[in-house]
């Protein structure tokens, strides 16, 4: 009997052996930190206030168009053609081929 009560308490001791180093190594990463796993996201934009007067910018002349467009469709007529949407002169389609 003395020896399996022996074993026991030997088998206890690397239990908690382990418990404790894999409690104190969990510890030490939880305070150390680790290095992140994917890189952390940065500003995609050098310098903002360019990029957004370059923004307001293209707005203005984005008005500036419309604005000629809006002009020409109140003081003036426009012809309009129709042609088919597959790009090609209008008599040059394929015919079907016939069947067999």
């Amino acid at each position: 009997m003395e020896n399996t009560t022996f074993v026991q308490r030997r088998s206890y001791g690397w239990g908690r052996t382990i418990l404790t180093v894999s409690v104190l190594a969990t510890c030490l990463k939880i305070w150390v930190g680790s290095p992140p796993l994917l890189p952390q996201a940065q500003a995609a934009q050098a310098n903002p206030a360019q990029q957004r007067k370059l923004a307001i910018a293209e707005a203005v002349r984005t008005n500036e168009l419309l604005s000629d467009i809006k002009g020409l469709l109140e003081h003036h007529t426009l012809n309009v053609r129709i042609r088919s949407a597959d790009n090609q002169p209008d008599g040059a389609r394929n015919p079907r081929m016939p069947g067999p």
